[in-house]
């Protein structure tokens, strides 16, 4: 296992949830870390915004701060950004297809496309990566989530590819199940009895019980195309 100290991580979505966890958990393991969050209210680092009109330039101008324009280059890029919203598929267009298609599987591979020039490749102890966050939903289905379903299904085949397109570079998925984070809003209690029932161990997870999945692939180094599932057993339900 690679240590963490001296690693210098990016985490996108990192704010707040499970990412703000892997970013706290990474510092207390002595790496150096650089958030980023589509918020500039909620954000102690960058901010970048994938919901406009060209991701790929909102991504590559982001990738080129944090490095300083490659001159310190990143050793891990971590995107924990997104937010899934089920939407029947009887409602669903073209257009909205390609819309929540957006954050869980367009913009991963624009990070593969853009991450090689800005992740250390080169030189001792070189252990880049990129780490991506699916979802429980690729693994069981639930009803009402054929549309994210596909996509969570997607990203596990595209991290697969890009880990053969982008070797040496290590490029994983962590694929968390039902994560008791902010996002849960003032329905928490009403969601956290439906995932106490479901759950093999009676509870949800916490985002410091899932950040360490994001360590585990970060320290790792002979992990690749792999995907590492943490969801207290409610796919074996």
């Amino acid at each position: 296992m690679a240590p963490l100290k001296g690693q210098y991580l990016l985490i996108i979505g990192g704010s707040s949830g499970m990412g703000f966890s892997v970013a706290k958990l990474a510092l207390a393991g002595g790496a150096k870390v650089a958030i980023a969050s589509s918020s500039a209210n909620k954000v102690s680092g960058y901010v970048v915004d994938l919901a406009d009109s060209d991701p790929e330039a909102s991504l590559e101008q982001l990738l080129a701060e944090v490095t300083g324009g490659g001159q310190q280059p990143l050793d891990h890029i971590i995107n924990t950004a997104g937010r899934g919203v089920p939407k029947p598929i009887a409602e669903i267009n073209l257009a909205t297809a390609n819309e929540l298609a957006r954050l869980p599987l367009f913009v991963p591979m624009l990070i593969g496309k853009l991450a090689p020039r800005f992740l250390k490749t080169e030189g001792p102890g070189s252990n880049s990566s990129i780490i991506f966050t699916s979802g429980q939903v690729a693994e069981k289905p639930i009803p009402g989530y054929s549309v994210l379903a596909a996509y969570a299904s997607a990203q596990h085949g595209l991290a697969r590819n890009l880990a053969v397109d982008l070797a040496p570079i290590r490029v994983n998925v962590v694929a968390p199940g039902p994560t008791e984070t902010e996002m849960w809003g003032e329905h928490r209690e009403v969601i956290k009895k439906m995932v106490v029932e479901q759950s093999l161990l009676g509870k949800p997870a916490s985002p410091d019980e899932v950040a360490e999945a994001y360590l585990y692939l970060v320290k790792n180094t002979d992990a690749t195309g792999s995907i590492v599932s943490s969801n207290g057993g409610a796919t074996l339900k």
